[in-house]
């Protein structure tokens, strides 16, 4: 281990700060990753991959797969521990945590189990197993999903936990 390793992995809360971070990563043909970015909050707007502070626009998406920096790739993973965000910010819904979710071709997956479908031409994502279309989501550190979940009044989901005949829970407004 090196000295700066060393250094980092003493310092307060620095191990804390780590397992916040959330791994995105390109794949090729062959499932190997070829480019890895790191950020705590990633942004999928329609066919746009992009983060907000440190990364700017990273991908799009074009004929079922993802170009970033001139090469294409048919696969992007996240992971870490993450959540999915979806509304504006004072009133989100956010999934539980994952440790992994992906985007192969135009399926998005939670965990290996595929949770929505891109539709190219409309740029929307549409759920397969709950019966919803959006267009824009987050996926966030679970850190960065609790401090939302706890700053806001929000509803947390399971992706791939159909309601069925129960009654749509109760959504609360700030207004």
């Amino acid at each position: 281990m090196t000295g700066l390793a060393q250094h980092l992995l003493l310092r307060p809360g620095y191990a804390r700060r780590i397992s916040t971070v959330i791994h995105l990563a390109f794949h090729d043909a062959s499932d190997a990753p070829m480019a890895v970015l790191d950020a705590t909050d990633f942004r999928i707007t329609g066919g746009v991959l992009w983060n907000h502070t440190e990364h700017g626009l990273i991908a799009c998406f074009a004929c079922g797969s993802w170009k970033h920096r001139g090469k294409y790739y048919p696969s992007v993973s996240f992971a870490g521990g993450s959540c999915l965000a979806f509304g504006i910010a004072r009133d989100p819904l956010i999934s539980e945590p994952i440790s992994l979710f992906s985007v192969t071709g135009t399926t998005l997956r939670a965990n290996g189990v595929a949770i929505a479908e891109y539709d190219e031409k409309l740029d929307l994502w549409n759920g397969l197993i709950r019966p919803i279309t959006w267009q824009s989501m987050r996926v966030v550190s679970a850190g960065i999903a609790s401090a939302l979940a706890e700053a806001t009044p929000s509803l947390l989901l399971n992706p791939w936990d159909y309601p069925g005949d129960r009654p749509p829970p109760e959504l609360s407004s700030p207004k």
